[in-house]
């Protein structure tokens, strides 16, 4: 099982470390203001332990431990399908014991919106699931 990284923001996980520029630019993008002037409350974290694992492994790992043992609803991943896709969708773990709903990926400058609502519970985790498109990544509503 992942360890869920204790942090006061929604957690953005590093699984691959292949390109520390794609990193730092997705780090840039994430935190930069959307054209509404919202910004994710995010804080970025390293682990190595999910190197070399599929998105099925990443998400099956982490607990459903929200919210009666885990403070926040979602973990953003960077893993290998993040860094090597031209578009680098994040993959969206759904850490919520009463949702149901899976993975999904999502583009970066989606974060902010995925945050912002799951985190002010205005929204569940399996609307945005459900808005993904038919490659499982969500672009927006």
């Amino acid at each position: 099982m992942a360890h869920l990284p204790e942090t006061w923001c929604v957690p953005v996980v590093r699984a691959d470390f292949r390109d520390d520029g794609i990193w730092e630019r997705l780090k840039d993008e994430i935190v930069s203001p959307t054209e509404e002037g919202f910004v994710a409350g995010v804080e970025f974290v390293e682990d190595r332990t999910l190197i070399d694992l599929s998105d099925t492994a990443i998400a099956a790992g982490y607990p459903r431990a929200y919210p009666h043992q885990y403070r926040h609803p979602v973990v953003f991943v960077v893993d290998a399908v993040t860094v090597s896709l031209p578009e680098h969708p994040l993959l969206v773990v759904n850490l919520s014991d009463r949702d149901e709903a899976g993975p999904f990926r999502t583009l970066p400058r989606q974060v902010q919106a995925i945050e912002n609502n799951l985190s002010l519970a205005n929204m569940d985790f399996f609307e945005f699931a459900r808005s993904a498109g038919p490659d499982g990544v969500f672009r927006g509503f």
